[in-house]
């Protein structure tokens, strides 16, 4: 795992846009998290945030 690697899924488990869904796991406690829960959250943000671009794409459509 490369370093740009690391930090990027640390802002992914940290990030929470204002006013949408998401974690927002305090850095401290991202930190604290074992290899295997980190990469398996982040495998379910990208999974989530499919599924939610999706449902907004049929939404748009039916409007």
């Amino acid at each position: 795992m490369t370093l740009e690697t690391w930090r990027e899924g640390l802002f992914n488990l940290c990030w929470h846009q204002h006013g949408g869904s998401g974690l927002a796991v305090p850095l401290g406690d991202a930190l604290e998290l074992p290899t295997s829960d980190r990469d398996w959250l982040l495998e379910r943000i990208g999974q989530q945030r499919s599924r939610e671009a999706k449902a907004l794409e049929q939404s748009a459509k039916r409007r």
